[in-house]
């Protein structure tokens, strides 16, 4: 039903799309006033703003009664996030349009409308709120996680990926922490959009070079870090450093430096590595598919609708108990080595996860603002990068 017009957002272009987005009840954005939240406490910060807790005062309007002419008001006293965009060159508008086209997919998180802060003057976005997002999920239930719960984490992240490039969206900023974990079904629903664009949008920008882009370096592909446009194989890629995390409980490149010269290293091939001790607990079709997503070649990458399909049919064997080709049966081999390994080797395992799983200090994972290599290509950093890279400087600096 549609929101009657006694709101505006200050904005007409968003006030525009919301009142679209509610002739879809589907697609049900509102406008929600500030004084609508209670219990306002702030829980973190990421590479667009700040992010809040809260409780709707009123709820949220639902089904007009047109006989007394009024409304029904759903999710009194619910707990929502509110993302505060700090950040000038995010586009509410633009990322309202997206949502439109996500909102009543089952792997995104669910958006309730937007807000605006009166003593900022900053947007809002109004969401579902999450305890916990993937990494922490990892940190906190990684011993006891069957292999059938981590394909479907797979299958889930792979699932939403592939309905974002349907609607032709990249999603450009795909890593653990932007994956949330729902208790209401166990899913586990991609978030944070605000990165997301058009892969026309994209398309068109593909002749310019970035000087600076916005992400956390181990999940940036190779070619963005090089300055060209994010794509969907690039999405890809980000995927590899999700699959990482879920079989070692380990970010990618925890123990570096997230510097200029892991970018080098990054755009010349190198990899995160497995620790050793785990080698043996995970098939090897598992590493493989790992590292073709993070092919130095985008073509080479599988895409998310193969990815899809690929650990749908892997979870059907697995709750049917079917181990009947070389996939499955190296899976049944991996599941028997670790459960053989943790049986009589459980304190030294532990002892060598905890020594493997120390973050370096200058390791980043939230979004943040980073030169790419063409954009270092002028400055004081050239004769730095030039040295680390010897003669394969070609590779990670290009003036094209």
């Amino acid at each position: 039903m549609f929101q009657r017009r006694t709101w505006s957002s200050g904005n007409d272009n968003i006030d525009k799309i919301i009142q679209e987005s509610q002739i879809n009840r589907g697609h049900d954005l509102q406008w929600i006033p500030y004084d609508d939240f209670k219990e306002i406490k702030h829980i973190g910060d990421g590479g667009h703003g700040s992010v809040y807790s809260a409780k709707l005062k009123n709820g949220i309007k639902g089904d007009s009664n047109f006989f007394k002419l009024d409304w029904r008001y759903n999710l009194i006293g619910h707990k929502v996030a509110l993302k505060e965009i700090k950040d000038s060159s995010c586009d509410i508008a633009e990322f309202l349009k997206l949502v439109k086209t996500v909102n009543d997919i089952h792997f995104f998180a669910k958006y309730y409308g937007i807000s605006k802060n009166p003593s900022t003057q900053n947007y809002i976005i109004v969401m579902d709120l999450f305890d916990d997002n993937l990494h922490n999920f990892l940190s906190k239930t990684f011993w006891d996680l069957r292999w059938n719960s981590k394909i479907d984490i797979l299958l889930s992240i792979a699932w939403g990926l592939d309905c974002l490039h349907a609607k032709n969206f990249v999603h450009c900023d795909l890593h653990s922490g932007n994956i949330l974990n729902s208790t209401k079904n166990g899913a586990m629903l991609v978030i944070d959009l605000d990165s997301c664009k058009l892969e026309n949008d994209l398309i068109l920008n593909a002749n310019d070079k970035n000087n600076k882009i916005s992400g956390s370096i181990p999940y940036i592909p190779p070619e963005v870090l090089r300055g060209n446009e994010f794509t969907k194989e690039g999405d890809i890629y980000s995927f590899g450093g999700i699959m990482y995390e879920i079989v070692t409980a380990q970010r990618p490149f925890a123990d570096q430096a997230h510097d200029t010269y892991l970018m080098i290293d990054i755009c010349n091939g190198v990899r995160p590595k497995v620790p050793d001790f785990m080698l043996n607990w995970i098939p090897e079709w598992y590493l493989n598919l790992m590292y073709r997503c993070w092919s130095d070649d985008p073509s080479k990458r599988p895409t998310a609708a193969s990815l899809t399909v690929f650990f749908c049919e892997i979870l059907e064997k697995l709750f049917d108990d079917i181990m009947d080709n070389n996939i499955m049966q190296q899976l049944e081999i991996s599941i028997e080595n670790e459960q053989k390994a943790f049986k009589s080797q459980k304190k030294e395992l532990f002892e060598l996860f905890i020594s493997s799983s120390k973050l370096h200090p200058q390791s980043f994972y939230i979004s943040r603002c980073i030169h790419t290599l063409y954009g270092l290509r002028d400055l004081q950093w050239r004769s730095k990068v030039l040295h680390h890279l010897g003669k394969n400087f070609k590779i990670a600096i290009s003036h094209d």
